[in-house]
């Protein structure tokens, strides 16, 4: 696509469209449009943000629009940034226009805001639908948006009717142009620093001084290559990073570090602050839409020098990029589940190739993919193998509950018909636990399932509460007194009286954090206890002052999910106990071997990071397993021999490649015969061009482990294959062949990491 400007311009807009629009640029805009600029263009009824990709002298096309305005003084988009789309929009089987609409904040997708106004008097109007229309707006008090009413008449005709009543002028249409949000310049990081001294910079270990490097060689040299920095727990792979930047920025380059939860790591964010005094950016989800422009603005002007954030600052327009880091980079939080479903560690790999820069993988647990990569060559190893300061990793054991059933079944219900509480520590964890809050030390308590209990099932009759929009059980939530269903969101009131008999025999089965919470109240009644899942960080700001407590001391017990194994370095905690550490390895995936050694590795790794030595205890009914062998010896190799084989044997990534096609919609039956339509229709492509698709396999259809969600039912295929390009042009047309409805829907994933 031609880079001068000329007569005519391509232009993305965030939307569906395949392909760039194009506009003409009117005369007194010619001379001032660039690439990567934004522009307002109109589309349909609306007028809405693009961005310039290129230029043309002529076009085929008779009518053509002009361009109506320019957003910027300086592209928000450069060249590499262009190309990164392109590649996004080939590789995940995306339109151009989604992609772009997923790289630019929400604050710069601006379109136009159009409202509606009834006329006084009577108009003839004709239709039905127009004649609702007219009494919907009528009802509503002041100005009503196109949008929002157009929510209220779902189906076709909405905007034919609109436009007739215009006619007749029994209303009127007004539109607001869009505007570009008020620049809003930080000055730092905005976050509170920490009033403890956290922040030094110590010697390197041999170990760490031969990592750098390697980094540093590459650096000066200049060019691509993946490193994967694979350090035990403590092993101090931050501080590599932190020197790395260190050089890149000696050289006049710039680094953008990926963290999988910004608000989870405020000590890396400290200590960036610490190096960089007020040239640190900062991207992520949370950040309102104006603090984020500004913090886009900071980092396109060149403002900053380290850019940080969670999985959407990969596409930060960080110019003169020079390192790219992805801290924990097994995590699953990297992989987008929604929309453009891509994996921003992978995406971090394909920018750095794109630039020509290294890129830095850390990890205590690599992904499988990511050690095969090491082992084939593709990437470089890079090795700690022990703490810093020779501390000692903890000692780990393993509690068997086939032996004494603690976690018991449900409980009988008092004389008030108050659920009792169910036993979920061991005697050895809850004597440990005493122990460790007698000597003044902190314990870190990991339960992966938030809630007080999974569900409530009537003792009589076996009835259980269950979603009415998903087939899952709803959690009891004691605090709140409801039921939830942690997938759509939708709660009911907790009842005694079950449904089905009639009885008052409602009773709580299973544990999750809520109850684990109240039991370590009961047990240790002095101690300060707090609780980390998304029910108690729901509120902006939450996350990041629980985990400032944790690391001033001010908690002696923290319970929780995942969350409290993402990277806390606090020197008081000595203890960790994981409490049905099974759960994540039952769960129907083939990763979940992989995704259980990982939590449990990195929760354990969170113990003894002080001088004195951690102790590790997990409570599991499958201490024989494999995962809780490795776990045990802190091996991640052992684990990886283990693990890569049984994934040979099966064709599993990294042997293979797999898309993930998943047909959704309101109607059972329709979404099973298109499923299985769709199914033979793959199957019959493959046997009809055996050399464009060979050695690809087409798995099901099968109904989804949660089959119905959000009051949708679900359907899936998975494709496997050896060759990304064969499998990308056989999902690519099964997705032209499912046009996009509200009946049935298909969702392309590929590389999925969530097949549930």
């Amino acid at each position: 696509m031609p880079r001068r400007e000329g007569r005519f311009a391509q232009v993305i807009v965030p939307s569906p469209l395949k392909e760039p629009l194009t506009y003409e640029v009117p005369p007194h805009l010619r001379g001032a449009l660039k690439i990567g600029l934004r522009v307002i263009v109109p589309l349909g009824k609306r007028r809405v943000t693009g961005v310039v990709v290129g230029f043309s002298s002529e076009t085929h096309l008779k009518q053509v629009k002009e361009i109506a305005d320019i957003m910027d003084e300086q592209p928000v988009l450069d060249d590499a940034l262009l190309r990164l789309a392109e590649w996004l929009a080939q590789y995940y089987l995306s339109s151009i226009g989604e992609v772009v609409a997923t790289i630019l904040p929400s604050g710069l997708r601006r379109e136009s805001r159009r409202t509606i106004k009834v006329t006084r008097g009577e108009f003839p109007a004709t239709g039905a639908l127009q004649q609702r229309i007219l009494a919907a707006l009528r009802a509503r008090k002041g100005a009503v948006t196109v949008k929002g009413l157009a929510r209220r008449f779902p189906g076709g005709g909405f905007y034919g009717s609109l436009e007739a009543l215009a006619k007749i002028g029994a209303i009127k249409i007004h539109e607001t142009q869009p505007r570009a949000a008020k620049d809003k310049t930080p000055n730092s990081v905005p976050h509170e620093p920490v009033s403890v001294p956290s922040v030094r910079k110590f010697s390197l270990t041999s170990e760490q001084e031969k990592a750098l490097q390697f980094i540093a060689v590459r650096l000066n040299q200049g060019g691509f290559e993946p490193f994967l920095l694979y350090g035990v727990t403590g092993s101090g792979k931050t501080e590599i990073y932190l020197r790395a930047m260190e050089l890149a920025r000696k050289a006049n380059k710039r680094s953008l570090i990926l963290v999988p939860e910004i608000s989870l790591t405020p000590q890396l964010l400290d200590r960036l602050d610490e190096r960089f005094p007020g040239r640190v950016g900062l991207l992520h989800s949370r950040l309102t839409g104006r603090d984020r422009w500004g913090q886009w603005r900071h980092i396109l002007g060149g403002d900053v020098d380290i850019v940080v954030g969670a999985r959407s600052a990969i596409f930060a327009p960080v110019p003169d990029l020079g390192l790219i880091v992805v801290d924990e980079e097994h995590d699953p939080s990297y992989k987008q589940e929604e929309g453009l479903r891509y994996n921003a560690r992978d995406l971090a790999v394909v920018r750095a190739k794109l630039l020509g820069c290294p890129v830095v993988l850390g990890s205590a647990t690599p992904a499988i993919e990511s050690f095969e990569n090491c082992r084939a060559g593709r990437y470089r190893l890079l090795e700690l193998t022990e703490r810093v300061e020779r501390r000692s990793l903890p000692e780990v054991a393993t509690i068997d509950l086939r032996d004494r059933r603690w976690n018991t079944a449900a409980a009988e219900s008092s004389a008030d018909h108050q659920p009792l509480p169910t036993q979920v520590l061991s005697p050895i964890l809850k004597q440990a636990l005493e122990e460790n809050l007698a000597r003044g030390r902190q314990s870190l308590i990991f339960l992966n399932r938030r809630g007080f209990a999974n569900f409530l099932q009537c003792r009589i009759c076996g009835f259980v509460q269950r979603c009415d929009h998903c087939s899952v059980a709803m959690t009891f939530h004691q605090r709140q007194k409801s039921v939830l269903c942690h997938h759509c969101g939708s709660s009911k009131p907790a009842r005694d009286v079950c449904p089905g008999c009639g009885q008052i025999s409602l009773v709580p089965i299973g544990s999750g954090t809520e109850q684990l919470e109240q039991e370590l109240r009961r047990l240790l009644p002095g101690a300060r206890i707090a609780r980390m899942d998304r029910d108690t960080t729901g509120q902006r700001g939450a996350q990041e002052r629980l985990v400032r407590q944790w690391e001033k001391g001010e908690i002696d017990v923290l319970v929780g999910t995942q969350m409290i194994t993402k990277g806390h370095d606090v020197s008081g905690v000595t203890l960790v106990g994981a409490v049905l550490a099974d759960l994540s390895l039952n769960l129907p995936d083939f990763r979940a071997a992989e995704r259980t050694f990982q939590l449990l590795s990195q929760v354990a790794g969170r113990a003894g990071r002080g001088n004195d030595p951690g102790r590790v205890i997990i409570q599991t009914y499958t201490p024989d397993h494999y995962v809780f062998q490795h776990v045990r010896s802190h091996d991640y190799k052992s684990f990886f021999a283990a693990e890569v084989e049984f994934r040979r044997a099966l064709n599993y990534p990294p042997f293979s490649r797999l898309v993930h096609l998943r047909l959704e919609g309101p109607g059972a039956e329709e979404i099973e015969n298109k499923a299985k339509g769709l199914a033979n229709w793959l199957r019959a492509e493959c046997r009809k061009q055996p050399a464009a698709y060979t050695g690809i396999e087409v798995l099901g259809p099968a109904p989804a482990p949660i089959a119905r969600l959000r009051g949708r039912y679900r359907w899936q295929i998975l494709l496997k294959g050896k060759k990304s390009p064969a499998l990308l042009g056989l999902a690519g047309r099964a997705k032209m062949t499912v046009p996009r409805s509200n009946r049935a829907r298909l969702h392309v994933d590929v590389d999925p990491y969530n097949m549930l």
